[in-house]
């Protein structure tokens, strides 16, 4: 499915190995759609989780990669995905 709106590359801090044997350098985030926050809600499981599942799913990620993250890559994730939150006129420009 292509996806509107805007996305961004985060270049992890430490990069992880994922199943398979890829090693994973950066992340593409994309911008969240209406559904995805939807998605989010009806979620089970605490907002840590959750929030998890909503990030991996917005980077084409597994939840299990996702948690092979540091906690320094994923605050970068959650960072560029509060940055979607803003309208795009006050939106930091992308480095």
């Amino acid at each position: 499915m292509n996806f509107p709106g805007e996305t961004r590359v985060i270049t992890l801090y430490t990069p992880v190995t994922l199943e398979g044997g890829v090693t994973l350098n950066e992340v593409r985030l994309r911008e969240p759609l209406v559904r995805d926050r939807i998605a989010f809600s009806k979620e089970k499981g605490s907002e840590d989780e959750k929030e998890a599942r909503m990030l991996a799913q917005l980077c084409n990620l597994s939840e299990q990669d996702i948690w092979q993250l540091t906690a320094a890559d994923y605050a970068q994730l959650t960072d560029a995905f509060n940055v979607f939150m803003l309208p795009p006129a006050e939106r930091p420009k992308k480095s």
